[in-house]
């Protein structure tokens, strides 16, 4: 599987601004091809086991659910969905369905990083914007939530 700019940082939460920067500075491998990068699962590897990117994927999710506790939704309900996924390769199909459901469904008031933690075999989903978006998400992928009484 191949991915683009815009998946990569939907899920790091570097803007493709940075995304090209590094790409530039040779910290992210990939081609570009007409214009347009793609990066392989290879690539991905390398880019997202360095640790300063790693740190940094970390600080953006902490301040992705620190803004949303602390911004005031006065214009429209907004959700912040933490889902932690057990496996490594539960986790990685999961986050392929998510940008297959993302290409397909926009435009979509969401937005979602995802983060692997190798040393407790989690992959972490930070999903953010309305609810009923969420919902369709993760009920499409088989994810959606149980919720007892």
């Amino acid at each position: 599987m191949y991915y683009t700019l815009a998946e990569l940082a939907s899920m790091t939460g570097y803007s493709t601004r940075s995304l090209r920067k590094f790409y530039s500075q040779g910290i992210l491998t990939g081609t570009m091809t007409a214009g347009k990068y793609s990066f392989s699962e290879e690539d991905m590897g390398l880019f997202l086991n360095q640790p300063f990117i790693k740190e940094g994927m970390r600080i953006k999710s902490r301040m992705q659910v620190r803004h949303f506790l602390e911004e005031e939704h006065a214009q429209q309900p907004a959700t912040c969905l933490i889902h932690d996924e057990p496996g490594r390769k539960q986790a990685e199909q999961m986050n392929e369905d998510l940008l297959e459901y993302i290409e397909r469904e926009e435009p979509i008031e969401f937005r979602y990083t995802y983060q692997f933690d190798g040393k407790k075999e989690i992959g972490r989903f930070i999903l953010v914007g309305q609810a009923k978006d969420i919902a369709a998400a993760m009920e499409r992928i088989g994810k959606s939530p149980s919720i007892s009484s």
